[in-house]
């Protein structure tokens, strides 16, 4: 009879090195791990609480996809609730499962339609052209551009102007601020310092609790209130997401909490991890002079061919592989977690039941199995026969069915906002260094990343 393989368990004793490491650089300490313990490991942090890391294909189909429902993500989320994240996004689609996640993806789908998306293009080009307008002003001296910044500005309004309130006053700088803050207070490091303050703490009586996000949660929960009456008071004339929601409330269908949920999950999720996607597109692109230039001679033969068309029309198979490279390298989410509803067996290792499964897309996009060069910037790597069978070695937006609802609109933001961008300027790095990168919950640069600009000159 064939026994079961046995899941390496970190060592008690080493469990506040890997701790502090992971405080310190949650990326590095993980591929650290794996290439110490393997593709598959556990932490035990209390009795009967298990982590465990998975770092291969045929455990993400798995999770993802095969045995999907038994790996639940709001339950997950849930058992880290010292960040408050659930508190934030309340029972919206992100935090959602079973029943209840099929009948709120059923109602938003429909803002990810082909007529949906096409139907936000004046809004994304008419952004688009102020924050060109913006650079084209402030690049004449070569000055540093804050991209990251304005990237995600640019982003939060296209949202909101898109799925909350075509025409409303918006205070965009104090969203994304607030946005910010209470993200950093959600990271992994904050996780673990947390669990840290905990067990030091707790020989002298005392039960340390968390309260950083709170400041954060009471300003977006101000603006939310605000929206949410204005919403069903209809003082505002609502578009996208907002439309549909107001529909519902009209027919009973759902209460203010419910849109107030909807809402929040929009703000964490639906703007961020496209504009991190952009900027780090942004960067690399700087930093690659050759590969810019073949993305703006693509740019060129595209709108000579098809000049009277936009540009989320056009055939750009380079930028598009530059963007999935650019994914590969940069994930903006860039763990995934979930909850064993019940005990599982994985490739002949047994998940206990409530266990935590974690998979880091940033260490599986890097698996020096599917990927070689891995650390590099190679576009090719998604020439079609190079990618074949890499489905769940490549997983930027999840897999399964709860693959982000958002892949197309993302897809066609990227497209016409990279595309508008380098048409209009050469991008330039500030320096040699490569940014460092801070593993919040979505991948950024430890400092904003900043470009300098300088005007292109196109004959078309």
């Amino acid at each position: 009879m064939e026994t079961n393989k046995t899941i390496p368990i970190i060592p008690t004793a080493k469990l506040p090195k890997h701790i502090i490491a992971l405080i310190k650089n949650p990326l590095k300490e993980i591929s650290n791990m794996i290439a110490k313990y393997g593709d598959i490991f556990g932490l035990k942090l209390a009795k009967n609480h298990h982590i465990f890391f998975l770092n291969h294909p045929d455990y993400v189909r798995h999770i993802l996809k095969d045995n999907q429902d038994n790996y639940l993500r709001g339950k997950a989320v849930k058992q880290a609730a010292i960040t408050g994240l659930h508190e934030m996004l309340g029972n919206g689609i992100f935090m959602s499962d079973g029943e209840d996640w099929e009948a709120q993806h059923k109602l938003l789908k429909v803002l990810f339609s082909v007529t949906a998306i096409n139907n936000t293009l004046p809004i994304i080009e008419e952004e688009l052209s102020e924050i060109i307008g913006k650079w084209k002003i402030a690049s004449k001296p070569q000055r540093a551009i804050p991209i990251e910044m304005d990237v995600n500005l640019l982003m939060l309004r296209i949202m909101l102007r898109t799925q909350v309130a075509t025409n409303y006053h918006f205070d965009y700088e104090h969203i994304y601020q607030a946005l910010t803050g209470r993200m950093e207070s959600s990271s992994v490091r904050s996780l673990f310092i947390f669990q840290l303050k905990v067990g030091l703490l707790k020989p002298f009586g005392i039960h340390y609790k968390y309260k950083k996000h709170q400041q954060y949660l009471e300003i977006l929960e101000a603006i939310a209130t605000k929206l949410v009456n204005d919403l069903v008071e209809e003082k505002l004339e609502a578009v996208g997401l907002f439309q549909l929601l107001l529909q519902d409330y009209q027919l009973g269908k759902t209460t203010k909490k419910d849109i107030r949920d909807q809402f929040m999950n929009f703000v964490f999720a639906a703007f961020d991890t496209t504009a991190t996607a952009i900027t780090w597109t942004l960067y690399k692109l700087a930093a690659n002079e050759p590969i810019q230039q073949k993305v703006s001679d693509e740019l060129q033969n595209a709108q000579r061919e098809t000049p009277n068309i936009p540009i989320a029309n056009w055939q750009l198979p380079y930028l598009q592989m530059v963007v999935k490279e650019t994914l590969r390298l940069y994930p903006p989410v860039w763990s995934y977690a979930r909850e064993a509803q019940n005990a599982d067996t994985i490739d002949g290792y047994d998940i206990p039941k409530k266990s935590i499964v974690v998979i880091s897309s940033y260490a599986m996009h890097r698996h020096k199995d599917f990927w070689q060069n891995s650390e590099d910037f190679i576009p090719e790597n998604f020439e079609k026969d190079q990618f074949k069978g890499k489905n769940f070695a490549y997983i930027p937006f999840g897999q399964g069915k709860r693959m982000c609802i958002g892949r197309a609109l993302a897809d066609y933001q990227m497209q016409i906002i990279i595309g508008g961008i380098l048409q209009s300027f050469q991008l330039h790095t500030l320096s040699a260094v490569h940014p460092e990168i801070n593993a919040n919950i979505i991948i950024k640069g430890t400092k904003p990343i900043q470009l300098r600009l300088s005007e292109r000159n196109v004959t078309v």
